[in-house]
Formats: C-alpha cells, sequence, structure tokens
C-alpha cells in the first residue's frame, strides 16, 4: 500500500466470501495510544458529557422499551433533543458535507496516521476528500457493490474494493443504486478504525450487534434504513440502542431526518483508551 504503519491486505477467498485483514507493520502506534497519559482533567470533562447524555437520553429512551416500532416512527424528534447538551459542545465535533448529508468528525489530537472506513461510497466522495485535506495522513479504505464511479472517484484518494459488506458468507438482498447487481457478499476486519462511515441501505442491520464488541471503531457516521427492511429492522435498532445504553461506550447525537424511514447518527467511543488518547487527550 505504500503507507507508513501498514503492511498491506490478505485476501482470502471462499466461494462468494472475501475475508479482507488490514495487517498492521509494528505495534508502535497501539502500544503509544494505549500507554499515552490521559489527564484527568480530559477524563472529567468525558465522564461529564456521559453522564448528561446519559441523563438527557435514558428517559427517551425507556418509554419506547418493549415498543421499536414506535420508537423509529418517534425517534429523531426526541433524541434529537439531545444535541443541545452544552457539555457536546467541548467535543469538537465538525461537519464533512457531502452531496445529501453531512458526515460528522472529532478531529485527532496526535500526528498519527488515521483510518476512514467507507462502506457504500454512493457515487458520493465529496466529504472524504475535505476529509483528505483536512486530515491528509489518512489511510482511505471504501467499499460499494456498485463498482463505477465508485471506485474511479473513491480511488483518487483510497483504496476501493468493489462489493458489500456483510457478516456471513453466502447471498443476500442488499438494496443498491440501479446501474449494476451486487454478486458477493463480503466481510471487512479491521483491528481498529478510527472513521467509520457507513451508509449500506439496509445490510447496516445484519452486523449493528457486532458494533459493541466485535470491532473498535472509534467514531462511527451511520444511516440506518428501516424502508429497505421493514420486518425485523425496528426490532434490532431498539435492540442495538438498549445496549448502546447499557454498556455505556457509545455516546450519539446528529440524530437527522434523511428520507421516510431512513435516519442517520454520529456515535462517539468515550470508553476506549486508544480512541480517548487519540482524539481528546
Amino acid at each position: 500500500m505504500g503507507h507508513d504503519g501498514w503492511r498491506g491486505i490478505s485476501v482470502s477467498t471462499r466461494g462468494s466470501f472475501i475475508l479482507i485483514i488490514f495487517f498492521i507493520k509494528d505495534f508502535r502506534l497501539l502500544l503509544f495510544l494505549s500507554t499515552r497519559e490521559i489527564s484527568d482533567n480530559i477524563l472529567k470533562k468525558l465522564e461529564k458529557v456521559r453522564e448528561d447524555f446519559l441523563r438527557c437520553i435514558t428517559p427517551i429512551v425507556n418509554q419506547w422499551r418493549g415498543k421499536p416500532d414506535e420508537m423509529f416512527a418517534n425517534w429523531i424528534a426526541q433524541a434529537a433533543t439531545c444535541d443541545t447538551i452544552p457539555a457536546f459542545e467541548t467535543l469538537g465535533v465538525i461537519p464533512f458535507a457531502n452531496i445529501h448529508e453531512e458526515k460528522w468528525a472529532v478531529l485527532p489530537k496526535c500526528k498519527e496516521e488515521n483510518t476512514l472506513v467507507t462502506l457504500g461510497v454512493g457515487h458520493d466522495t465529496i466529504a472524504e476528500e475535505k476529509f483528505n485535506r483536512t486530515v491528509p495522513n489518512t489511510v482511505f479504505y471504501g467499499a460499494d457493490p456498485i463498482i463505477e464511479p465508485n471506485r474511479q472517484m473513491y480511488s483518487a484518494f483510497g483504496k476501493f474494493f468493489p462489493f458489500a459488506i456483510g457478516r456471513n458468507p453466502g447471498f443476500t438482498n442488499f438494496r443498491v443504486l440501479p446501474n449494476q447487481n451486487q454478486k458477493t457478499r463480503n466481510y471487512v476486519r479491521q483491528d481498529r478504525i478510527d472513521f467509520a462511515w457507513i451508509d449500506i441501505e439496509g445490510g447496516e442491520f445484519e452486523f449493528l450487534d457486532q458494533l459493541h464488541n466485535d470491532v473498535k471503531i472509534c467514531q462511527l457516521n451511520m444511516e440506518v434504513h428501516k424502508k429497505f427492511r421493514e420486518k425485523d429492522s425496528a426490532q434490532i435498532f431498539h435492540d442495538f440502542i438498549l445496549r448502546i445504553l447499557e454498556d455505556k461506550k457509545y455516546i450519539f447525537m446528529k440524530s437527522l431526518y434523511t428520507d421516510i424511514g431512513v435516519h442517520r447518527m454520529f456515535f462517539l467511543n468515550l470508553e476506549d483508551r486508544e480512541c480517548v488518547a487519540k482524539f481528546f487527550a
């Protein structure tokens, strides 16, 4: 790949299943982040953010326990009220706009290399291009089942993979834009992702549960598409949010309407020490 800190990519193909693993060349960065001193003031600030967030969002969510359809239908109107928490202003969240919506990020405090993974390029890389100019020491990996023009657009600054993302081998019925059929289903794994931007037209419901423990993500922008998976998507989203509040790893904000049955959210990992060291220490 030609990027410091990375050895390369291993690809294993089993039928229609492609497993991609990003190997870190050395562990100096991980050691630095895991041992970097985080001041008491930073820890106290983030704990206040988490406490204020939970104080705001918990009663909102609790009214919908066991009522997934009501939760999804009323989510934006009520969850968005927590965006006014004053403590959120201390986090330094900034927007990166593309054609249809904005991605959100907290910029790193150190100069080490960053990783941004885009799942669902969607014929629009304006936000990634802005991010690349703002944080040039970032390695980009993008995946989309529609090859063109996504490959041409994303390859200008990152590595593009022409497939969709799921949790198990085999085929699935992802919703894609209408200029190419999806032929394979694939799974991407990495030790830590600094920034994940996920917009995969309903495919997100297949691995929401894995975001709790199976993969370490520092910052996540995700669009949730109930309209493409009516049968069980509200229940999956309901359980996902309850688990978020139970684990207290992530806070979320920017719950915004995109379309009928579609909204987007921004998550920050305030629990993982490497994430906290990189973006707040």
